[in-house]
């Protein structure tokens, strides 16, 4: 057996030396796609000229346990053409066809002597050399490229165009020079989606074409060198003392504990998972960033992700250590720290790609931040700065202030990384500069509410083109330890930033219940704990860091705020603030998000929140792995949440329906139909009409929904729709405990799956959770299936299993059921049969749950609906709602056509207008027209009218390259009123003049907000 072996092998090194020995014209059907070199056969189809050497080394190595290792001088090069290009079919793109990908070249090489030479890697095709680069020597240890073919010079492909070369080679520039370097992990030609290959020192020419600083997460030459070139000047005392004081409220973040304790067998621990060997260099596995994306199935490496929570549990050991141990976790600290630096993480170096760095490496940059003392004994704490500095791109806030601009990806996982960085050096004269550059940034960026800014005008916090609580909830705890580390010092966070960053954090109680922000705004997590419960110490700190405008050592709001929703479970606290007469809050009846078309109506102990799209705002984020069944949570949604939240008000993911998100008009389809056939989907329609008007502790909202076509807010200007062409035009009128439901015009072309409005879809915990109708009072049957047949008026109503309370007012089917269901997991696919692998979840998920809705049949032209919503019934009114809903005369329902919706609220006497057609008169006493559709509420009472109106066309212009500049421009709104007035002595408008017995009044609208006027009768 042993002798068939080796005969076999001699047979296998034999075959691979004379296809080395043939043409090299000619790719064997075997040839690898990436070589690693890992023994000797490896070369046999190497050629190279006689003034350089090749050998396996192990002295250096990647992945595997060798190397190539290429000795040369003067003109010398070593080539193959054994090799194999991979299609984009086998490439592991994440993303598939959606995102622009391109061949690239990927290669390691490693350097022991730094030395003023380039070296050449080429590709030749039929003897002739087609495209190359030069890689410049300056540097030592590993280092990773990424390099697209059609970033090469010579004569480079298209984007995206597939490659053929057949000779690979690499040459020496210089016909005097001599090295020696190592070279491991070649893949040849792999697909790489084009938006992560990076550059760096070694190749610059990479994405020479973009915009500097257009991706937010690439590191910039530009940058380095700004830190570099930065002027310093002499240091005072006093400012000396308050880095001093910076720097430890920093500390305190990490060293709370006094008490000391031998750590050191924990320490040894530790390190030893990193596998580390000191030779000349610090040995040990590939210290990696997103591997999967070219070596998907490698094993023996070190994610830097990894490494940084080690190296923190090291340096937390460390700190907490008694002073006998210290010496030896310090020096197992500093051999990491070298390793580090060996693999490639130094200043000017992106390892091939770095993009989203900021979420993988925190624990490392606190690591190091902590271990800051060692690090300079060391004499690593320059070079180990300059290279997080580099990573974290520190230098952009050197920029001139043009440039400055931010988005919440860096809130999240750079602001407060950045401040650290700025300790990162033994020169005190570079802190301070750079600590009054960060705090110049911070500030103008904080303050930014236009098109450039990530906290909106309205309290918004936008990411992907989008209000985005969950990507908000980061900066929401990222930003308040940077404003109040620095309170109270030169560098603290000027007024406007510190001012319009606390507004955009108070917003997020408004639209949460009372931690929970519901699934209307939950992006591609639907049903997954959105929720602000995390940000407890994000409010706390904004109370302690004092006012904005620097008068106050407690802001007020923030702490009244904060005693609202954590002042029972902190009564420290809680005594200081009452101390300084602060109480809990209390929340507006009413609240309008514009730029998320979402709307909040409170009441006591629950919130109704309301949310629609637009041509401006996207439904949700359905992802390639994450949401997929997500089409319909904007359209027109009603949550109603008790205090308890989410889930105590009956929204749970398992075995949820995901057709049937309460208040929605939805075309109801299978679940394979439901998910969209691309990976990534935020549509947008084409309707403007998205938004709300409030006047009081009340307000009205109003969506024009349609399916039919708009664009993908992920990639802006392209196209999208859906088959089914569902249209609508939906409204809410929020009149104190109740909610007026109207919609009109409800039409689709789908004529094989029917059309519904949701009343509600309940999680109940147990199955006699009981619902009511007014058919059956207590329905504690499970399963249970009915359909009441309303007509006219005939008082049909429900009470929910979490005492919501529904009168339906319109002569429609009601649908009913109680049952168990089965769902799918939102980030589990039924059409790839793929599962995000983040989630540990089962793919198929089951629950009991009771719903009901209206049912419009299949296909219709011009159905309609009218309900009434009261929700949190109280224990009496639960058990009369009859009669509650038969006394209750405070609205009137006076149009419901495609033309308006108008409802008139008795109690004060306010009307409210939902005008969808502008071209035709209004029937109504008051208002006699208007120029555009809008949203109006008018207060009559008799000499003086109230008039608060919107024109909720956010009208966005252009974005420079593509979409929209998300930041509302100016329009007119012209409204016609019957009879004479004049503006009362608060109000102000673009103009009023009387026409006969006519009033016309033209406003100026912007930004969705409610432009409120008051009115006296002539």
């Amino acid at each position: 057996m042993k002798i068939e072996t080796k005969i076999v092998e001699k047979l296998f090194i034999m075959n691979l030396f004379l296809a080395g020995t043939l043409g090299f014209s000619q790719q064997s059907g075997n040839a690898p796609v990436k070589e690693s070199f890992e023994n000797e056969t490896s070369i046999v189809t190497y050629k190279k000229n006689n003034s350089g050497s090749l050998s396996i080394s192990n002295k250096h190595h990647q992945f595997g346990k060798s190397s190539l290792q290429w000795e040369w001088s003067g003109g010398s090069f070593f080539e193959t053409s054994n090799f194999k290009i991979i299609s984009k079919k086998d490439s592991p793109l994440q993303y598939g066809d959606y995102f622009p990908a391109s061949p690239t070249l990927i290669m390691s090489l490693y350097n022991e002597k730094a030395q003023n030479e380039t070296i050449k890697i080429s590709y030749d095709k039929n003897g002739k050399e087609e495209v190359w680069f030069p890689i410049n020597l300056n540097f030592t240890g590993w280092r990773t490229i990424r390099v697209p073919f059609y970033e090469m010079s010579g004569n480079p492909p298209k984007k995206e165009d597939p490659v053929g070369y057949d000779t690979f080679r690499i040459s020496s520039n210089s016909a005097t020079g001599k090295g020696k370097l190592f070279f491991d992990d070649i893949v040849f030609s792999q697909y790489q989606d084009d938006r992560h290959s990076y550059p760096d020192v070694m190749v610059p020419f990479i994405k020479r074409n973009l915009e500097e600083g257009a991706d937010h997460w690439m590191p910039l030459i530009r940058d380095m060198k700004r830190v570099q070139e930065l002027p310093l000047k002499a240091v005072s005392e006093a400012t000396k003392n308050e880095l001093t004081i910076i720097k430890k409220r920093i500390d305190d973040t990490f060293n709370k504990s006094v008490e000391k304790n031998n750590s050191l067998l924990k320490a040894k621990e530790e390190f030893a998972k990193l596998n580390l060997v000191k030779e000349e260099t610090v040995l040990g596995p590939p210290l990696t960033f997103k591997l999967e994306e070219v070596h998907p199935d490698q094993k023996n490496f070190t994610d830097i992700g990894t490494f940084g929570k080690t190296i923190k549990k090291i340096a937390t050991f460390y700190l907490k250590s008694t002073d006998d141990n210290k010496a030896q976790i310090e020096e197992m600290f500093i051999t990491a720290s070298r390793y580090y630096l060996d693999q490639g993480w130094q200043e000017g170096a992106s390892g091939g790609t770095r993009h989203h760095i900021g979420y993988n490496t925190r624990e490392l940059t606190e690591a190091f931040f902590m271990m800051r003392e060692p690090l300079k004994k060391a004499g690593l704490l320059n070079e180990i700065g300059n290279s997080l500095q580099w990573v974290f791109n520190l230098g952009k806030i050197l920029g001139p202030e043009e440039e400055f601009h931010s988005n919440i990806d860096y809130y999240n996982t750079q602001s407060f990384y950045h401040l650290m960085l700025v300790f990162m050096s033994d020169n005190v004269e570079k802190q301070a500069a750079l600590l009054e550059a960060y705090s110049k940034y911070i500030s103008i960026t904080l303050a930014q509410d236009n098109e450039l800014g990530v906290f909106k005008i309205d309290g918004t916090s936008w990411h992907h083109n989008g209000h985005y609580p969950a990507y908000g909830l980061g900066a929401f705890a990222s930003i308040p330890p940077v404003i109040f580390t620095l309170s109270g010092t030169q560098f603290r966070i000027n007024e406007a930033g510190h001012k319009n960053f606390k507004k955009a954090l108070l917003t997020t109680r408004l639209y949460s219940q009372l931690y929970d922000f519901g699934f209307g705004n939950a992006g591609r997590h639907p049903l997954e704990g959105d929720a602000i419960k995390s940000l407890k110490n994000g409010f706390l700190l904004m109370a302690q860091s004092g006012n904005p405008e620097g008068t106050s050592k407690i802001d007020n709001e923030a702490a009244a705020a904060y005693l609202r929703l954590w002042g029972e479970s902190d009564k420290s606290n809680t005594a200081l603030f009452q101390a300084n007469t602060i109480g809990k809050d209390i929340l507006p009846g009413y609240h309008v998000l514009p730029y998320a078309a979402t709307s909040i109506h409170r009441r006591n102990d629950w919130a109704a929140i309301i949310k629609g799209y637009s041509k401006y705002v996207w439904a949700s984020e359905i992802y390639v792995d994450a949401n997929r069944y997500g089409r319909y949570p904007a359209n027109g949604s009603i949550q109603i949440n008790n205090i308890g939240g989410d889930q105590a008000s009956g929204f749970k993911q398992e075995g949820w329906d995901w057709n049937r998100y309460p208040g929605t008009t939805i075309i109801y389809l299978p679940f394979k139909e439901l998910e969209p056939d691309t990976p990534l989907l935020m549509f947008r329609s084409d309707e403007t009409f998205a938004g709300a008007v409030t006047l009081g502790s009340n307000g009205v909202f109003g969506m024009k929904l349609n399916e039919s076509k708009g664009s993908d807010a992920e990639t802006s200007e392209s196209k999208a729709g859906f088959s089914g062409k569902l249209k609508a035009n939906k409204s809410v009128f929020s009149f104190g405990d109740k909610l007026i439901c109207i919609g009109t015009g409800i039409s689709s072309i789908d004529t094989v799956n029917p059309v519904q409005t949701n009343l509600f879809q309940n999680f109940i915990a147990d199955k006699s959770m009981p619902i009511s109708s007014s058919e059956s009072k207590n329905i504690s049957n499970f399963p249970y299936q009915a359909a009441m047949e309303s007509t006219g008026k005939s008082g049909k109503w429900l009470i929910d299993a979490y005492q919501n309370g529904y009168y339906i007012l319109s002569p429609n089917t009601i649908e009913i059921r109680r049952q168990a269901q089965e769902s799918y997991n939102n980030a589990y696919s039924i059409n790839t049969g793929k599962m995000n692998p983040k989630v540990k979840d089962a793919t198929v998920t089951n629950g009991d749950f009771a719903s009901s809705w209206i049912e419009h049949g299949k296909a219709p032209k011009d159905a309609s609906y009218q309900y009434v919503v009261y929700p949190g019934l109280q224990k009496e009114a639960f058990n009369s709602f009859e009669k509650k809903i038969k006394k209750d005369k405070s609205y009137q329902i006076l149009r419901a056509d495609n033309v308006a919706h108008i409802v008139k609220d008795k109690d004060t006497e306010t009307t409210g207008f939902v005008i969808f057609d502008s071209g035709k008169e209004l029937d109504n006493a008051v208002l006699k027209s208007v120029s555009v559709p809008s949203l109006l509420m008018i207060k009559n009472e008799s000499k003086n009218l109230t008039v608060s109106a919107v024109q909720p066309d956010l009208n966005f212009s252009a974005g420079k390259d593509k979409g929209f500049s998300n930041y509302s421009m100016p329009v007119d709104l012209t409204i016609t009123l019957k009879g004479e007035w004049k503006l009362a002595a608060d109000s102000a408008v673009k103009s009023i003049v009387t026409e006969g017995k006519n009033t016309v009044i033209t406003m100026e609208c912007r930004h969705g907000f409610s432009s409120q006027i008051n009115l006296v009768k002539k």
